[in-house]
């Protein structure tokens, strides 16, 4: 794409911190990485490492900006963590898949994109209340479904599941959930 990493991007943001989502991180290492530090604090002990994730393969210069989502409501999502100065690009909680699991919402003038990372497979599981066959916590990832879609019913909102064959066309077209 013709993007330098150091340049071009100001910083990479992670919902949790499983191998499949962090994997790329040796192509960031002069980049501002961010995480929510309630998943990261799981990712790290025992329970994590039997969930999928593998900080011994974490780059060794590794060292993210931990967040807690300790800001404002955000539609359905009782509180937040704003990212940008103006609040435009936050994180908001959306546990059940892992313990701590964060979502980002990116606000535009006309349209809401909701980064889901793996809050949701796709947004077929989405519409259905389909939760992951993975989630540690069903009734928990079932009440974040039910957030991330009252938030989309508030707001145009494209929803972006990190798993979703689909999602790269409902980008590109901007196909609104609903």
């Amino acid at each position: 794409m013709g993007l330098d990493p150091a340049r071009d991007l100001a910083a990479v943001i992670l919902t949790h911190f499983h191998h499949d989502h962090t994997g790329g991180l040796d192509h960031f290492p002069h980049n501002r990485i961010i995480g929510p530090r309630a998943n990261y604090e799981v990712s790290t002990g025992l329970r994590g490492k039997l969930m999928g994730c593998l900080p011994h393969r974490w780059p060794v210069w590794f060292k993210p900006e931990l967040v807690a989502t300790d800001g404002p409501p955000i539609g359905p999502f009782p509180n937040s963590r704003p990212i940008t100065r103006d609040g435009r690009i936050a994180l908001v909680p959306t546990p059940g898949h892992v313990a701590g699991h964060c979502s980002v919402v990116v606000r535009g003038e006309d349209v809401s994109y909701f980064i889901a990372g793996d809050a949701a497979y796709s947004q077929d599981n989405l519409r259905a209340g389909r939760t992951d066959g993975v989630t540690n916590d069903p009734a928990t990832a079932l009440a974040t479904l039910r957030n991330i879609s009252a938030y989309a019913a508030q707001q145009p909102t494209i929803v972006l599941p990190a798993h979703d064959p689909d999602a790269v066309r409902r980008l590109s077209e901007l196909e609104v959930f609903n």
